[in-house]
């Protein structure tokens, strides 16, 4: 009886041991939190533009005339000098952007890739960091108000004024309004009437992945958080078309890297080995951190930005980039291409299939 006593006491030890260990592992367990899911507090009405006798924007730089805009832009980079402020029509478009950091690794492979396809391109970039590289505060910095006020720093609208550019690209953010694009195309196709214009779509963070139970991350949550970001994006278009119809179009980079996701999931994405390198400690990985793309990741946004300003599929392109996994090349351009023709707001389709977009065909 004794015995048995003991060996009760015992099995109830370890059970309740076991209990603790588990209790103690899911309190240590805290799921990722994403990023950017709220956005500084902005008044409404937002002054940055269309309220040209508001205080708070007297100096705007959109007020100005060109020959001013160009002169305080010029007296600005006298000591850095930077690129031609104008460029002639070529082979490839003259494209002037603004963005953030997830902007920024296609900003960084398109010329390459352009180059690669044969094309002359110029690409004239003014970016900042995080929601500061986004399409308002960008607006602000350039015409130095608000957020800016008195600093202004006109990269991009300086060169827009020589009326020698086809298109503009943006990074997109939380909670954006579409009168900060607005802003942007108005004051565009003043100098540039034929301009058309891009906006990434972004794409889910590696903490999209959790469910609210989720120790790990699942494809399901991924594809649940590609379709609000496609909702969100979809409305916002629907009204920049009401003014200006079938000139605003989408850089499908959520629905690109979904791509790449869902092969990762089933373990068949060549070469990437895991999710989140902070996380999972390997690279290359999809994510070099919470939201930020991974080493090599940069070629596939590239791919998105190439396939819908110039409307061909990247499959096509003959030369190979500095890339050393030619197999990972081979899917990122198959990726992109299906990104972009099934996504009806890039305005790309391909109904032959010969990889050519029909509407320059």
């Amino acid at each position: 009886m004794k015995n048995t006593l003991s060996i009760l006491l015992l099995l109830l030890l370890v059970a309740g041991t076991r209990l603790y260990a588990q209790d103690a592992a899911q309190e240590e367990f805290k799921q990722p939190q994403a990023k950017h899911r709220t956005s500084m507090p902005v008044p409404n009405p937002w002054l940055g533009y269309g309220h040209d006798n508001s205080t708070e924007i007297q100096g705007a730089m959109y007020l100005k005339t060109p020959e001013q805009i160009r002169t305080i832009f010029l007296q600005q980079s006298k000591n850095n000098p930077t690129a031609p402020l104008s460029f002639p029509k070529s082979s490839g478009l003259r494209i002037v952007a603004t963005g953030h950091s997830w902007m920024r690794p296609g900003f960084g492979t398109l010329p390459t890739i352009s180059q690669m396809a044969g094309l002359k391109q110029q690409l004239r970039i003014n970016s900042r960091g995080g929601e500061r590289g986004a399409v308002r505060m960008m607006w602000e910095l350039e015409n130095g108000i608000l957020s800016s006020h008195g600093k202004p720093q006109p990269v991009c609208m300086a060169a827009i004024t020589t009326g020698q550019w086809d298109a503009m690209m943006w990074g997109s953010y939380t909670n954006d309004r579409p009168e900060y694009y607005l802003a942007w195309i108005d004051y565009c196709v003043k100098y540039n009437p034929k301009m058309e214009f891009y906006v990434f779509n972004a794409w889910p963070q590696y903490a999209d992945g959790f469910a609210k139970q989720d120790r790990k991350p699942q494809i399901e949550n991924y594809r649940a958080r590609a379709h609000k970001i496609d909702t969100d994006i979809t409305k916002r278009i629907a009204i920049l078309d009401k003014h200006y119809p079938d000139k605003v179009h989408v850089l499908p980079t959520c629905e690109a890297m979904m791509g790449a996701l869902e092969l990762y999931f089933k373990g068949t994405l060549p070469g990437i080995k895991g999710l989140n390198r902070k996380i999972d400690g390997a690279t290359p990985a999809i994510w070099s951190d919470g939201g930020h793309l991974g080493l090599g990741m940069e070629w596939l946004e590239g791919y998105v930005f190439y396939a819908t300003l110039y409307k061909k599929s990247p499959e096509l392109i003959p030369t190979k980039p500095p890339f050393n996994n030619d197999a990972l090349d081979k899917v990122f351009r198959k990726i992109a291409w299906q990104a972009v023709i099934n996504n009806p707001l890039s305005d790309v389709t391909d109904k032959n299939g010969n990889g050519i977009g029909d509407e320059i065909e």
